[in-house]
């Protein structure tokens, strides 16, 4: 999901003039099961675009009084909700070998900060966080062997894979870590210029063991001395 599509306000109109590199910033959670997954999203403002952004909704959400009001806010979320879940009607951002046929968006959610009410002057950073879950029609790992998101380009990405996944390569994504976590694949970086993540991987199936170490857990067994007696 891109970011113009959740919260197209504009705002680029008021910070195209600034750095926004350091004062908007965009990460995505992307946590995988084997039912299905959630992507939440968390858009970060601070010093004149937090102001701007504030800006913006008062004149164009709201009555342009230079203060954004609890209504006002209300409006936000509302529209949010709407455009991100319309977005996702139109084309989905997860696909498993290219077909999103078994993927359903099953919720949408968004918290604007509460942060934003008050003076459109004021500076004050500001936090959204927008919550889409996912239904697989099947499991998982008989979804396919591959797998993309469509993200924001350059945005900050977490990716954690279903308990038992195995990843085999990756692609549009530049790597900070990848890591394991109660037997989960972590894998975490950016998302590259053309904005798509793909991943291939298989089950990791347990190794079967040896005869030999069978034989030893067992224990040799010990013949009983009928004679003893």
């Amino acid at each position: 999901m891109r970011s113009a599509l959740i919260l197209a306000l504009a705002v680029v109109c008021f910070i195209s003039t600034m750095s926004a590199s350091s004062a908007l910033t965009w990460t995505n959670d992307i946590v995988l099961e084997e039912d299905g997954m959630s992507w939440d999203y968390t858009e970060s403002y601070k010093g004149q675009v937090a102001t701007a952004y504030r800006s913006f909704i008062d004149s164009e959400v709201g009555n342009n009084d230079d203060h954004v009001s609890a209504w006002e806010l209300m409006k936000v979320d509302y529209f949010i909700r709407n455009r991100l879940r319309t977005s996702l009607e139109e084309e989905l951002d997860v696909k498993f070998d290219s077909s999103s046929k078994n993927v359903h968006v099953t919720d949408v959610d968004a918290e604007i900060a509460l942060g934003v009410l008050g003076s459109t002057s004021k500076a004050d950073d500001i936090a959204n966080m927008y919550f889409v879950t996912y239904d697989f029609e099947k499991n998982f790992f008989d979804m396919g062997s591959s797998m993309s998101f469509e993200g924001e380009p350059d945005t900050e990405v977490t990716i954690t894979m279903p308990e038992g996944a195995e990843l085999i390569s990756y692609d549009g994504i530049r790597i900070k870590t990848i890591d394991t976590k109660e037997n989960r694949t972590e894998i975490k970086g950016f998302f590259e210029d053309e904005g798509k993540i793909t991943i291939d991987f298989a089950r990791d199936e347990p190794k079967p063991e040896a005869e030999d170490d069978v034989e030893s857990e067992a224990g040799p067994e010990t013949e009983v001395d009928e004679a003893a007696d």
